[in-house]
């Protein structure tokens, strides 16, 4: 079987792994100029020829560019349309902190969902700890899912939550190398690779703390695929490290939710896949 950099290099599908980005938008923006933001089908084609299984999606302009409601309507369309590749995340905002619990009741309601995204820009400011979380984090940790911020804020915020909500997964958005000393020792933190952009930042990371805190992801489609899943292919580490950031971690990760199953890796070789 092939690895992860001779597929890359080559041009092909990655299949001699699971490939599943967990860091990823969909719909409209307000503040930038993407033509092919709402091409559904250029998404799934550019996920073809990536070899990615999967992409966990949040809305465009998190928090911030419409109605809570009507951004994440233009994800779980989209899902809609390809549920077994798109799997939504509920987009939750600070401006809308009395109608946050009952948008993500309304989220669980309509299919798969990996669990919550929040982002920080054009919102009250607000952490972990705050009081309109609380309801949401609970949720979150009966179902076992994600939560996800774009950064997520003091240390000592994320290490009380992680302490208090074991079941759900917390996932800092944007790499951060603080995170993954944490993570060493939460089983349920997660630093995402999104943004990773020194040179060899994940050669380095995984040679200072393993490759068991990180999972991949692009902010595709606002950026190209290839933005996150370059610099794994590209990384100096043995191909078990590069897979367990491209998808392994993530599959760990859906294990432990009630509606994964392995048959959903459709574009991973079955060998390939955990047993």
């Amino acid at each position: 079987m092939s690895t992860i950099y001779e597929q890359v290099l080559r041009g092909e599908p990655i299949d001699s792994s699971p490939f599943i980005d967990t860091h990823g938008h969909f719909g409209p923006w307000s503040g930038t100029c993407i033509p092919y933001a709402m091409d559904r089908g250029r998404v799934i084609g550019e996920m073809d020829r990536f070899g990615c299984d999967m992409l966990w999606v949040s809305a465009s302009d998190p928090g911030w560019g419409d109605a809570m409601a009507v951004k994440n309507d233009y994800v779980f369309a989209f899902a809609d349309q390809y549920p077994d590749r798109i799997i939504p995340y509920c987009t939750l905002s600070a401006n809308e902190q009395d109608g946050c619990l009952a948008e993500l009741k309304r989220c669980l309601g309509r299919g798969r969902c990996v669990g919550v995204k929040m982002h920080v820009y054009y919102q009250p400011p607000y952490t972990l700890r705050s009081d309109f979380l609380q309801p949401i984090f609970e949720v979150l940790n009966e179902h076992k899912l994600v939560y996800i911020n774009h950064v997520l804020m003091e240390p000592a915020d994320y290490c009380w939550a992680v302490e208090k909500y074991p079941e759900i997964t917390f996932v800092n958005g944007h790499a951060h190398p603080q995170v993954n000393d944490y993570a060493k020792n939460y089983s349920n933190l997660y630093d995402c690779t999104c943004a990773a952009q020194p040179p060899d930042w994940i050669t380095n990371e995984v040679r200072r703390v393993g490759s068991s805190t990180m999972l991949v992801g692009s902010d595709f489609p606002l950026f190209c695929l290839a933005f996150g899943v370059g610099m794994v292919a590209y990384a100096q580490l043995p191909e078990g490290d590069k897979q367990n950031i491209l998808g392994l971690n993530a599959v760990r990760i859906m294990e432990r939710i009630s509606w994964f199953d392995k048959s959903l890796l459709k574009r991973t070789k079955e060998e390939a896949i955990p047993a």
